[in-house]
């Protein structure tokens, strides 16, 4: 049975190694090895938060047939359902596998990446560590103010990343990301008070349980604009997407990827768990509609955008909003085949521009940074240039890469919903994508290098590059491996048809 202690134990791990990264650095810097002990002390963080998070899934599982929702208050009195509370479920389980996974690989990225030899970097590990952790937590709450108390803390922490390198660019960036993220906050503090003042608790079942017998809902659309509107600032979601390619940009390659695979995932998290879990259309409230609206002019905007792009890395984020549009179709579907579209795409667009950002961060270390600049990289940069061609090849849908059968679930779920128009506008938005990639990809292996220099190719910066372009392929060709981890989503979800 799974108990509070098995729950608390991934965040607080993680909690615990970030307090005393800082003075492990300290001390590994006066040694002759301090690459192989900073190696050594994250990869034990990470194997104590993923035995932690292995045996909350083994208790949850260990059932034959576990309960859908194990909700573990932090008080059993009658006030109960003021409590913060926690929520075990297949799903909060599938993502907290994936944070963890995702999470190590770019921080063995970011050490090779960063100087660390500067003191800041300590500080850049022990935040990841607390971001992950806090991202836990999100998808761990049970009730909505944990889940925007620990959703905050992750988007706010996020500017910490971005504003590393303490460059002009990206001082501004974060600066502007930081006055977003408080007005989406305030957005849904004042949305949450209208959702108490109608159910009188904020626990996700009690307030779906009343919201569904509320005979006057207009009320509701009031909370649900607020909310929606904070959370679709945060998740960049057009028209409010402006702050994310600046953002991106800026920040160090490392810092990109984290945001990229990790808090863009977390957003598309909340969006499922309050839209989908508690406002389920039509018995709360329909508002797949308005939904499929904005999806169709992020995925329109996104690619747009990131056809007029002449920087690599704005151009890879702009495609993580255009991604943004995808993962909406999923949602919007509110069906078995989207919602496991919607979580197979999780897990392959997060690895996807992960990939991206950090093959571009290595390239733009050696002054390749606009397309023109990335001519004849296959000749100079071959393993590099591989790995960006197969993140290319994923971004464009092309089988039998990981973003071929993500697309192809999403458009499928939204034909299936009698959406075939936002369908459409998916595979059109989809060949476009193809053209700027095949852009990029003639530069780099049909185009002749602008000088003979040769280029040693940093080998252990790769190996978590490929890692991550393994993953691509073999989930591709594999996706069973990742539809097992979502079965049981879709078999607690009775009012999923």
């Amino acid at each position: 049975m799974v108990g509070l202690y098995d729950v608390v134990l991934p965040i607080t791990s993680l909690v615990t190694f970030a307090l005393l990264t800082i003075p492990v650095f300290k001390i590994s810097r006066k040694t002759a090895h301090k690459t192989a002990l900073i190696l050594a002390w994250l990869s034990t963080a990470f194997v104590f938060s993923a035995a932690a998070v292995a045996n909350l899934a083994v208790k949850y599982y260990r059932k034959p047939s576990p309960q859908p929702f194990l909700n573990i208050t932090l008080t059993d009195t009658p006030l109960a359902k003021l409590s913060s509370a926690f929520m075990i479920d297949a799903i909060s389980v599938y993502m907290a596998i994936m944070f963890i996974a995702v999470s190590a690989i770019i921080m063995l990225y970011s050490v090779f990446y960063l100087n660390f030899s500067e003191h800041p970097a300590e500080r850049y590990c022990a935040i990841m560590f607390l971001l992950t952790a806090a991202l836990i937590g999100a998808v761990f709450s049970g009730d909505l103010l944990t889940l925007f108390i620990f959703w905050e803390a992750a988007a706010a922490g996020s500017g910490f990343l971005m504003i590393y390198k303490k460059t002009p660019e990206s001082m501004n960036s974060t600066l502007r990301y930081l006055v977003m993220i408080i007005i989406a906050s305030a957005f849904i503090v004042f949305g949450l008070s209208l959702v108490y003042s109608l159910t009188g608790t904020l626990n996700f079942w009690a307030v779906r349980e009343a919201l569904i017998t509320l005979s006057d809902k207009h009320l509701l659309v009031l909370a649900f604009i607020f909310i929606a509107t904070g959370y679709a600032i945060e998740s960049a979601i057009v028209p409010f997407h402006f702050w994310l390619p600046d953002a991106y940009a800026a920040a160090p390659s490392s810092s990109a990827a984290f945001l990229s695979a990790l808090i863009d995932q977390g957003s598309y998290y909340v969006l499922i768990r309050v839209l989908v879990f508690i406002l389920t259309p039509p018995a709360v409230l329909n508002w797949t509609f308005m939904l499929a609206v904005m999806a169709a002019l992020t995925m329109v905007i996104g690619n747009l955008f990131a056809l007029i792009q002449n920087d690599v890395k704005r151009l890879i984020a702009n495609i993580c909003v255009a991604d943004v549009g995808y993962n909406l179709i999923g949602i919007t579907s509110v069906t078995a085949l989207g919602l496991t579209g919607n979580l197979y795409f999780f897990l392959i667009g997060g690895i996807t521009t992960a990939l991206s950002f950090m093959a571009v961060g290595i390239a733009n270390h050696y002054g390749f940074k606009t397309i023109e600049d990335f001519s004849g990289l296959g000749k100079k940069m071959p393993l590099l240039s591989l790995a960006l061609l197969i993140a290319c090849l994923s971004f464009a849908g092309v089988p039998p890469f990981g973003g071929f059968m993500a697309k192809y679930l999403v458009f499928t779920a939204a034909i299936e919903a009698n959406m075939s128009w936002l369908a459409i506008i998916g595979v059109l938005t989809s060949v476009l994508q193809v053209a700027y990639l095949l852009r990029l990809v003639n530069y780099m292996y049909a185009r002749n290098p602008k000088d003979e220099c040769v280029i040693k190719e940093p080998k252990r910066m790769l190996i978590p590059i490929f890692i991550l372009a393994a993953a691509i392929i073999i989930l591709g060709v594999y996706p069973q491996i990742v539809f097992n981890l979502i079965d049981p989503v879709i078999n607690q979800l009775q009012f999923i048809h």
